[in-house]
């Protein structure tokens, strides 16, 4: 009788490691407290404050749910304060979901919908940030947004639009917008083919329009 009670106990210690050994941790020193966030095997995010307390549970269906690459604590907006970044491996621009640390609060807030803004990079010495993602026809119709995050809420307020496969009567081109809420107003429109001016092509365009054009947009 004794055997039979230990092979339980046994199978569940065993049991609850192989469930926790493939856990991604991170912990970083963040406005004086040491955090630990752990991305668990089944996609979940949690938080860990003072004496181990969880302090935020972003549950997988909140997530971006693409094959797991890294997770870390990195300063995503340049406010002083480490934020979390889920990275995830894929074969077109990186998706990413960002966890805000909001200090005024002094807690941490996830910005949804980031992962619909690939590739963000911040323009120095703004509170802006522009994306690229593919549109279709094998990368040749393309998308780069400019957008600000507001009350931990991304604001879209500019967008460039590259498109060489479309259907008449419409013509390939690389068309700039303005966005206002739910609304693109044409801004300027470049040829299709101005990308092969820079050393970097789409990118280098993309780069390069947003540095010098922002002001234009966050009127």
């Amino acid at each position: 009788m004794k055997l039979n009670l230990i092979i339980p106990l046994v199978f569940i210690c065993f049991n609850a490691f192989s469930q926790t050994k493939n856990d991604s941790i991170a912990t970083e020193r963040v406005d004086g407290q040491i955090y630990k966030a752990v991305y668990d095997s089944s996609g979940n995010l949690s938080i860990y404050g003072a004496k181990n307390k969880r302090v935020l549970l972003v549950n997988a269906n909140e997530l971006y749910l693409e094959r797991f690459s890294s997770l870390k604590f990195q300063d995503f907006n340049n406010d002083g304060f480490k934020d979390i970044i889920i990275d995830y491996y894929s074969n077109v621009p990186d998706r990413n979901d960002l966890i805000l640390y909001n200090p005024s609060a002094r807690k941490f807030v996830q910005i949804k919908d980031f992962p619909d803004y690939p590739d963000a990079i911040r323009l120095k010495g703004t509170n802006l940030f522009y994306s690229y993602h593919r549109s279709g026809c094998a990368d040749n119709n393309w998308d780069s947004d400019l957008f600000k995050i507001v009350k931990f809420k991304i604001v879209r307020i500019g967008n460039i639009s590259g498109r060489t496969c479309v259907d008449p009567p419409d013509k390939p081109g690389i068309y700039v917008s303005k966005v206002k809420g739910k609304r693109e107003l044409l801004f300027k429109k470049f040829a299709i083919d101005k990308p092969a001016d820079f050393k970097d092509d789409k990118w280098g365009f993309i780069e390069w329009y947003w540095k010098h054009n922002y002001m234009k947009f966050s009127e």
